[in-house]
């Protein structure tokens, strides 16, 4: 089975203008941002921030792969009950081989003591997104082989 990685690899998306640049330099996108997560209020006076949690898997121009974690929260007021962009390096996810362990590394993984993963969202979107993407969803049970 191939690993997330290789399957990036292999989509040879490093075509046409680049997603983004970083410190790291510029890099495509895989596919688009999968939400992995969506919690909150709805972000207007004293309820909580509009919170949407997203992986990017990127493809360096220097052959880099890496995947990142985007939490967009927003508040009408600002930076109110933690509203903001937040970042993080979600790169374990990389090495998986199926789906199953994909979600694992995910729902151990928290931005700012939250998890970047919930079951909604990752059944509506995030699932979906990686059978696209050619991971099974899991390898062959124990009792199987």
């Amino acid at each position: 089975m191939k690993t997330l990685k290789e399957i990036i690899i292999e989509r040879k998306c490093r075509k046409g203008a680049a997603a983004g640049t970083t410190k790291r330099g510029a890099y495509w996108l895989a596919c688009e941002p999968i939400i992995t997560r969506e919690a909150g209020g709805d972000g207007i006076g004293q309820n909580a921030p509009d919170i949407t949690d997203s992986i990017e898997l990127r493809h360096f121009r220097d052959d880099n792969v890496r995947a990142v974690i985007h939490r967009d929260a927003w508040h009408q007021n600002g930076a109110h009950g933690g509203a903001g962009d937040g970042w993080m390096d979600a790169s374990g996810v990389l090495n998986c081989s199926t789906i199953e362990e994909v979600l694992v590394v995910l729902k151990g993984t928290a931005l700012a003591e939250s998890p970047v993963v919930n079951q909604y969202s990752a059944d509506k979107t995030l699932i979906p997104a990686l059978r696209e993407l050619g991971l099974p969803d899991a390898a062959p049970g124990p009792d199987e082989v």
